[in-house]
């Protein structure tokens, strides 16, 4: 069996000059692609690809993760180093406080003057390792920014004026050193 081109030729449709013609044509084509590198991309470059997008972005996650751990580490460091600078030494006493921790009523021996601190608002109370801490108000609020769940026990005073007009008991004041 013949090609199309000789049949075409056969029948006179087309010449010899006209048949090179069009095959170095198609071969100047075939070449002009390869030069611009259009070249189909086959399924299984097409797998590998989806192979390395899909190991990027896994490893991206792994990146993620251990990011989000050294910065956690990093905090509690911070919260460490802050807790030790900022904390009370003196303030043993014979005045039990009372205080809740994890739905349980704790206690620390206080005095006076630390006692009239943490009704104020002065003073906070913090646990890190399972030990408690006494804070002042402006380590406080920089350990709140860090991880609010190291305070415990921390008053804010609130004016009079922020209680309900139509509360039946508003008169009878709460005494915020309750001693049990």
């Amino acid at each position: 069996m013949a090609s199309l081109q000789e049949q075409l030729m056969k029948s006179g449709l087309i010449n010899k000059q006209k048949a090179k013609q069009a095959q170095t044509e198609k071969r100047r084509k075939a070449k002009q692609k390869k030069k611009k590198g259009s070249i189909e991309i086959s399924d299984e470059q097409r797998a590998i690809d989806a192979k390395k997008e899909q190991q990027k972005q896994q490893d991206l996650e792994k990146n993620r993760a251990v990011q989000a751990a050294l910065d956690e580490r990093a905090a509690h460091g911070k919260l460490i180093q802050m807790i030790a600078q900022h904390c009370e030494k003196n303030y043993q006493g014979e005045i039990d406080y009372h205080f809740t921790f994890e739905n349980k009523v704790k206690r620390i021996a206080i005095n006076d003057l630390t006692q009239q601190s943490l009704i104020n608002g002065r003073l906070a109370i913090c646990v890190l390792n399972e030990e408690f801490y006494l804070i002042n108000k402006e380590a406080t609020e920089k350990l709140a920014e860090i991880d609010a769940s190291v305070l415990v026990a921390l008053h804010e005073k609130t004016d009079a004026k922020d209680f309900d007009d139509d509360d039946p008991y508003a008169e009878f004041a709460i005494p915020d050193d309750l001693i049990w």
